[in-house]
């Protein structure tokens, strides 16, 4: 299984050398200050991949691995964060505003959201994913002739937050993890080349359950060749996305939120 930095084209040999470089990144990237104590960094590469920092006196204690999404904003509902790097929110119809499923994900703008509070009544979320593991079919007909015939069948556009559910009995501390299951047709693709390190990735779009699109990352060590338009993509993926906050914006909407 690829690491979520080898999907966006960033592999190293050492330590030493993963922690150099990540901090000339996000010395390179733009930075905002979120409170007094504490900065976000943002580095995006034209490939794409973008390494997502929060600073707190001078040290890094978030970093986030992730592709700069492009896709159209899906509603959102019930945000919130559930522990120091994870939110739960509510997917939405972009079309008749129903409730999908609930997701964990890693946001890219969670520094503005726990300076808020930690909650949002509702927003718009760029979703993207980071691949762990993929299989590519090469159309709806091929991934359904995969399945068992004894076993359950999935559509091919089918979602599962499984980052949401405890496998076993949980621990008092177990939060939900920034992970899914999910099918869905490939619409665009294409083999980028991180500029920094010199190493290729695959970046493909998909179409999902509800027509919701997101951009996806894969490693070019998980798949030789990058998926063709009409595949079908399934897999184990990260979920990260964008809810475009910004610090001014999230004051009022928190307002708003304890006011129900």
């Amino acid at each position: 299984m690829a690491s979520h930095f080898e999907a966006i084209g960033i592999g190293v040999t050492s330590q030493d050398e993963f922690g150099e470089l990540v901090v000339s990144l996000i010395s390179a990237g733009t930075a905002r200050q979120i409170d007094k104590k504490t900065s976000e960094h943002v580095w995006t590469d034209p490939s794409g991949a973008r390494l997502v920092a929060q600073v707190r006196k001078g040290e890094i204690d978030f970093l986030l691995p992730c592709l700069a999404g492009t896709t159209t904003a899906v509603p959102v509902r019930d945000v919130r964060l559930v522990d120091a790097e994870t939110a739960m929110l509510d997917l939405l119809d972009g079309v008749a505003g129903e409730m999908i499923c609930p997701i964990a994900v890693e946001l890219e703008d969670r520094a503005v959201l726990a300076n808020a509070g930690g909650r949002l009544e509702s927003g718009s979320l760029v979703l993207t994913a980071l691949a762990e593991d993929v299989t590519v079919h090469a159309d709806a007909d091929a991934y359904a002739a995969s399945q068992d015939d004894d076993g359950l069948k999935f559509a091919a556009d089918h979602f599962i937050p499984s980052g949401t559910f405890a496998l076993e009995e949980p621990s008092p501390d177990w939060t939900p993890s920034a992970h899914a299951l999910f099918a869905g047709e490939v619409v665009e693709a294409e083999t980028p080349v991180n500029t920094v390190t010199g190493k290729v990735f695959h970046r493909i779009r998909v179409r999902t359950i509800a027509a919701i699109e997101l951009d996806v990352a894969i490693a070019a060590t998980e798949l030789e060749q990058p998926p063709a338009r009409g595949n079908i993509v399934t897999g184990t993926f990260f979920l990260t996305g964008r809810l475009g906050l910004q610090p001014a914006d999230t004051e009022e909407k928190r307002r708003r939120w304890f006011r129900r």
